[in-house]
């Protein structure tokens, strides 16, 4: 009933967005960072946060723009367009202009809000190029597959100057933990500089708290092993975990870490995986190892750097040649023309790997990490972090059919890892046979033994003629007539 009552003043007096925000949507709003992040499980009024952002500054900042960027486009009429900025203005009588082709909602006074989603394809962001603007909301943050450094540092922030604007996302905990907003949110470790960060949960939202409590009390009652799940984790508590389900590559420090190739073996046999790009992925280098008496391959190093041309890799092949060599030399094949221009021109020896079936390689190379046959040595940690951060796409906590890598998170180290494992053979593999150290009673006692027995032979037997076997096949002029001991 107060809700109601709070409501209709409201209206009466026009909007005022201190009387609709409950405390924590107020402290967001009000903090001058240029900077800031809401960071909340789901059911915390993010978005309608975001929508009344957008419209206290429009109406603040007469002839601004403002934007809202959501996942896609499409997607973000149904909730920023539809479920906020027109019930806005038609609570508060604000008499916006609403373009749905478009999707501008234009105030009286000549403020815009743009409405856009950047994630369809990573190209959309440049669209953004050239506008300037008073309050970005990025919602769904964590949910962003495109380079959100790009994004918000290289696109948004420039355009933020002239007003001195704000940039602001919202999200909840998810799987992707290699974009900003996890680092601007994370809780292990220190997190991004420059950046103010909100946390509030659904209880938080007089609106929905009612029920978000029944919620929460009809999980632990009736399936309370869904609290142990990486989704009620996320969802509900705003936790950053990782679904194992949905992870790509299944690696264990425990089982899959060395810290040197074994030390009893010599002469092992190297392969360097290429997996090429330029921006803003990077072209990544993996130099692989394996040994035909053990059954492990050995991920030695792992480096990956952007903006390289062709000669640029062709060198970088070179100076690993000074170190390694290399069986093979494997690249992925999406730049035929470039790879034969190495090949050509600078002597590569690259070998064209397909990309074709990559999930079922996956999914073996996966069989191998499990059983502890893939070990990476401490100069891989860029490695070992996409095998602990690459994740699947995901829909409602479900992994899509087919699988697909997420866009967002990196793979460049992973896939040329992949590349290279394809044509290491250490599963063939058999155990060499272990010789006594020199010196030992196991090493010289059976050679002396077989001495003596010869002595003894000899002793017993004095007329045993000895003879070697040029002796016995000493061939004359006729090559198809042989001699014995008697007749020469």
């Amino acid at each position: 009933m107060e809700t109601v009552i709070r409501n209709l003043k409201a209206r009466a007096k026009g909007f005022n967005y201190e009387s609709i925000c409950f405390p924590a949507q107020l402290d967001l709003i009000k903090d001058p960072s240029k900077l800031k992040a809401a960071f909340c499980t789901r059911r915390a009024a993010k978005s309608y946060t975001g929508g009344i952002y957008l419209v206290k500054e429009c109406l603040e900042n007469p002839g601004c723009n403002c934007l809202f960027l959501g996942l896609t486009r499409q997607t973000y009429m149904g909730i920023i367009w539809k479920d906020i900025l027109k019930d806005l203005n038609k609570r508060y009588g604000l008499n916006i202009s609403f373009n749905e082709s478009s999707l501008m909602a234009t105030f009286p006074n000549g403020s815009v809000i743009y409405v856009t989603g950047v994630d369809a394809d990573g190209d959309e962001m440049n669209k953004l190029l050239g506008k300037k603007y008073r309050l970005v909301v990025l919602d769904e943050a964590s949910m962003f597959s495109i380079d959100q450094r790009q994004l918000v540092y290289g696109i948004l922030k420039p355009a933020m100057a002239d007003w001195r604007g704000t940039i602001c996302m919202t999200g909840t905990a998810a799987n992707e933990t290699q974009t900003l907003f996890y680092d601007v949110t994370k809780t292990d470790g220190a997190r991004e500089p420059g950046w103010s960060v909100h946390e509030w949960n659904a209880l938080d939202n007089p609106y929905v708290a009612v029920q978000w409590k029944e919620e929460l009390e009809e999980i632990s009652k009736i399936r309370p092993e869904f609290k142990e799940t990486p989704l009620f984790k996320q969802w509900y508590l705003n936790q950053w975990v990782i679904d194992d389900e949905a992870l790509v590559y299944k690696y264990n420090a425990n089982r899959n870490r060395a810290s040197g190739l074994p030390y009893d073996l010599s002469d092992w046999h190297y392969v360097l995986g290429i997996d090429l790009a330029h921006s803003p992925d990077s072209t990544a280098f993996t130099v692989n190892c394996y040994h035909p008496a053990d059954k492990s391959m050995y991920v030695v190093l792992a480096e990956k750097y952007q903006k390289m041309d062709f000669t640029d890799v062709a060198l970088k092949i070179k100076e690993f040649e000074k170190k390694y060599s290399f069986d093979a030399k494997i690249c992925d094949g999406a730049n035929k023309q470039g790879i034969a221009e190495m090949n050509n021109r600078h002597m590569s020896g690259l070998i064209v790997t397909e990309k074709m079936g990559k999930v079922e390689y996956i999914n073996m190379f996966n069989g191998d990490l499990i059983q502890g046959r893939i070990k990476a040595l401490p100069s891989c940690e860029e490695l070992i972090k996409e095998w602990k951060s690459l994740v699947w796409k995901t829909e409602a906590g479900k992994v899509v059919l087919p699988r697909k890598e997420h866009d967002g998170i990196h793979n460049d180290l992973a896939d040329s890892c992949l590349y290279a494992w394809r044509h290491c053979y250490n599963f063939l593999w058999h155990p060499m046979e272990k010789k006594p150290l020199w010196g030992t009673l196991e090493q010289w006692q059976p050679g002396h033994i077989e001495k003596l027995t010869e002595q003894v032979r000899r002793e017993q037997n004095p007329n045993d003629l000895e003879v070697s076997w040029n002796e016995v096949w000493e061939e004359d002029d006729d090559p198809g007539k042989a001699f014995a001991p008697s007749e020469i």
